[in-house]
């Protein structure tokens, strides 16, 4: 009987589905030392990560939260520190797979596509990506919740928090 309750618990325990962020924060940050802030960070960021060279200096950072869209998704930034200063490396939304209807999908994925490589100055009074023409009103929220995080995660890395800077 004990037996199968443990089979049970490691076969749920292997069905269980991984954290789409924190597969986005593996990938990106690979070989950096990765710290993470409290959750929630505040009231329109759910969690930041900044990953650390060997010199532990910030190199990139990564924020996210539930933005509402046809259904409320999760929104990804990824922000690279480079030697001319930061860029908007990517947006994604990982789990996607909630919106079910393929055209409203298309829909939401449209916005992404201005959201890759992009320089931009955190001090700057403009967005890092302007807000895409023809833009639903989910595309017009989710661009400004995406350059907001962009541009807030470059100052942090700018300016490391203490939560940055100890050690885990």
């Amino acid at each position: 009987m004990r037996l199968q309750v443990y089979f049970t618990t490691a076969m749920a325990a292997s069905l269980a589905f991984a954290d789409p962020v924190q597969e986005v924060v593996d990938r990106s940050m690979a070989g950096l030392d990765v710290r993470a802030s409290d959750s929630p960070y505040s009231r329109t960021i759910e969690r930041i990560y900044l990953g650390l060279d060997e010199h532990g200096t910030p190199r990139t950072g990564i924020a996210h939260r539930e933005i509402e869209s046809f259904k409320p998704i999760t929104g990804v930034v990824v922000v690279d520190r480079t030697e001319g200063g930061f860029v908007l490396r990517e947006a994604l939304f990982p789990d996607i797979d909630k919106i079910k209807n393929a055209n409203d999908r298309r829909d939401v994925l449209g916005v992404l596509a201005s959201f890759r490589n992009i320089p931009f100055d955190p001090h700057a009074e403009k967005s890092a990506v302007d807000t895409v023409s023809g833009a639903t009103r989910y595309a017009f929220k989710t661009t400004g919740y995406l350059n907001y995080m962009a541009r807030h995660v470059a100052l942090q890395m700018e300016n490391p928090p203490e939560w940055a800077l100890r050690k885990n």
